[in-house]
């Protein structure tokens, strides 16, 4: 029987994501190619192996099977490879999503542990809206996902690594006597400017939840919205309002007396910094999961 490997290659991620555009991206061809490709795969077999007639695609009983099978295909032919020659196996694609705020400030340290854990291993990184890194995990786009603990993840919490307990932190330029600009402890006769999130997002419901519980403490108008901790924290340097900014975001900013926290502790928010991903069956993907499970950022 006269298999292509890349037709099994094409079943698996058709398998995993259930869509034949989805899968066709993923696999860099056009889907009609792709199409085609699984058309082929099928009339090899002689059987059906996609029931197309669902809505979203379901595989068959056949294409269940199968789809086992070719993984366990696919696997056991990977780990040949690198057993004869290591410089031969391709390159593991793993894909990422992150805001930009965890992209820019937490990213990097996981790259770096992904990195010294293998150099058969190719990182992917997707920067979005915090809703939108959702639902590329919800959809299948991505393996793994670096996002901030949110009830809309509680359906992975479970499948889930906690690298970090970070502090969100009311932060404000500071004064030419070294003091803050703004202070939310004290009582001003003008109301406090805040730049802040969008309100569909993680971070600006945890600012606005913070702002709720403190309102009889100070007076804030919001001066302006972003999705960006970047875009408000250079605003803040402007000493355009409060911003609240994850601390991992700060430390230059702080030790330079640029920036200054304006509020007691009732005004800071604990986050957790949390790596979801999609459920794996590979065991490349289980070994790397298994790595990143020990780091602590």
């Amino acid at each position: 029987m006269d298999l292509q490997i890349k037709w099994l290659k094409d079943f698996l991620q058709l398998s995993q994501s259930l869509s034949f555009s989805d899968a066709a991206n993923m696999r860099h061809v056009s889907q009609p190619a792709f199409s085609r490709r699984i058309q082929s795969l099928e009339n090899h077999l002689n059987c059906k192996l996609v029931n197309r007639l669902s809505s979203p695609i379901q595989l068959t009983a056949q294409g269940e099977l199968f789809a086992q099978t070719c993984q366990q295909v696919l696997t056991t032919l990977e780990q040949g490879v690198s057993q004869i020659n290591p410089t031969l196996a391709d390159k593991q694609q793993v894909k990422f999503a992150a805001t930009h705020t965890l992209a820019t400030g937490v990213f990097p340290a996981l790259l770096e542990h992904i990195n010294q854990f293998s150099n058969n291993i190719s990182c992917k990184l997707h920067i979005a809206d915090a809703d939108d890194c959702v639902d590329l995990l919800n959809s299948q786009q991505c393996d793994y996902l670096l996002a901030f603990t949110d009830p809309l993840l509680n359906k992975y919490q479970q499948d889930s690594l906690l690298l970090a307990q970070v502090k969100l932190l009311p932060v404000c330029k500071v004064d030419k006597q070294g003091q803050p600009l703004y202070h939310l402890d004290q009582k001003q006769a003008e109301a406090i400017p805040y730049l802040a999130y969008q309100q569909n997002i993680f971070l600006g419901r945890s600012v606005a939840q913070v702002i709720k519980q403190n309102r009889q403490q100070a007076k804030l108008v919001k001066n302006i919205e972003s999705s960006m901790a970047d875009g408000l924290k250079m605003m803040a340097l402007k000493g355009l309002g409060v911003a609240w900014i994850p601390e991992f975001s700060l430390q230059s900013e702080i030790d330079n007396q640029q920036l200054i926290v304006c509020g007691d502790e009732h005004w800071h928010s604990q986050l957790e910094v949390r790596l979801y991903r999609k459920q794996q069956t590979t065991p490349a993907f289980n070994s790397l999961w298994n790595s990143l499970a020990k780091i602590k950022l």
